[in-house]
């Protein structure tokens, strides 16, 4: 008697389907105990195994509260509306599987999974709240849409704004410069000749004109993505590797890459601190609220403080700030020097200085012209 008790006590618990769920759950459990204790914590085989106890773990709990999909006196009636067909179930699946994934190729996947999930779950949270809102389901799909809709568009319209933004970022990269040219030509006529037909016939079906939209944005996103693997274009590699860009040359010649389309001019709402002027090879600073040129200039520590320097000689100069020197290694020192771009007779560059501490013992800051010598300014830093 009361084996059998115990028995209607476990049966009335515990489903058929959700035993066979709840063994494996606990298998994957062990395995995953035993993998991380003896094996170690590999990211792999750690990952797949919490993934299989995290799936059959969700799938014990339905098939529980499901009772293996049977219906009793509990149950629902048969009358009862079945829920809306849905997407969101398998958006929180991808989701669950960009984040265990990310745990083991990159944080950007790990956030995308995130962001699917949490998506997924609001969304589908607000999606069963709203039909149980009334007994008429129109209202409860308008209800849904006012909730959501002024959340939903603009994120909608951001991602894809995004994702279009990066494919052409990738078409650009991937391609030569001057096929890019009348690649995009091509392109932005392709919009245009679009638009216009949209707008000489709004009598065009919704459907053909949301084919139109999609057929040309999958384009555009092939291409992202075909570029993406092909990569960038060579000189771009090359130009990485070197760091063309990334350092300052600040000798006498010319520069191929900094000096490259040089900035001769300064915006008039800059906030400038001081005017450096190279007037017949002679080098002058006036400082703002000092009357009269001077040799030496003081720069408060630890401030930005812009620094415009005036060619006013024949020829193309620089303006250099050697600031002292650096620890590299331990037994190594760089010279810190910052320098504005080769400009011509007539122009104006800014240089920006954040000097973080004052100049050792007989070792002045100074700024200088390369080129030219016996000219320079001293920057005394408190």
């Amino acid at each position: 008697m009361v084996r059998r008790v115990r028995a209607e006590i476990g049966s009335a618990m515990f489903s058929t389907g959700s035993k066979y769920f709840f063994g494996i759950t606990f298998l994957g459990a062990v395995s995953f105990a035993i993998y991380m204790l003896l094996i170690g914590e590999s990211a792999i085989g750690a990952t797949a195994l919490f993934g299989l106890v995290g799936a059959t773990g969700l799938l014990t709990a339905l098939v529980l509260s499901t009772r293996d999909g049977s219906k009793d006196e509990e149950g629902v009636a048969a009358s009862t509306a079945a829920p809306t067909a849905s997407i969101l179930p398998l958006i929180g699946a991808i989701g669950a599987t960009l984040l265990l994934v990310g745990t083991i190729t990159s944080p950007v996947v790990t956030l995308f999974g995130i962001v699917a999930l949490l998506a997924a779950i609001v969304e589908w949270a607000v999606l069963s709240w709203s039909e149980r809102a009334s007994s008429d389901a129109a209202f409860n799909a308008s209800l849904r849409k006012r909730l959501l809709n002024p959340i939903e568009f603009p994120v909608i319209a951001a991602v894809g704004l995004g994702v279009i933004i990066i494919s052409f970022a990738q078409i650009t990269l991937a391609i030569d410069k001057s096929v890019g040219a009348i690649a995009f030509i091509v392109l932005g006529s392709l919009v245009l000749a679009v638009g216009v037909l949209f707008s000489v016939r709004p009598s065009l079906k919704r459907g053909l004109v949301i084919g139109i939209c999609v057929v040309g944005a999958l384009g555009i996103v092939a291409a992202g993505i075909a570029g993406a693997g092909v990569g960038i274009r060579e000189e771009l590699v090359h130009a990485k590797e070197e760091g063309h860009y990334m350092h300052q040359e600040c000798g006498a010649e010319k520069s191929k890459y900094f000096d490259k389309l040089p900035l001769e001019g300064v915006s008039a709402t800059s906030s400038v601190d001081t005017h450096i002027d190279l007037i017949d090879g002679k080098l002058v600073a006036s400082v703002q609220g000092i009357a009269g040129d001077q040799k030496t200039i003081t720069i408060p520590r630890s401030n930005a403080t812009n620094i415009v320097f005036r060619n006013m000689s024949d020829g193309e100069y620089r303006l250099v700030a050697s600031l002292g020197s650096k620890m590299v290694t331990t037994d190594v020192k760089e010279d810190v020097v910052q320098c504005t771009q080769l400009i011509p007779q007539g122009s104006e560059q800014m240089l920006t200085l954040n000097i973080p501490k004052p100049a050792e013992a007989g070792k002045p800051f100074t700024l200088t012209v390369p080129g030219l010598t016996g000219q320079s300014i001293e920057v005394i830093v408190p």
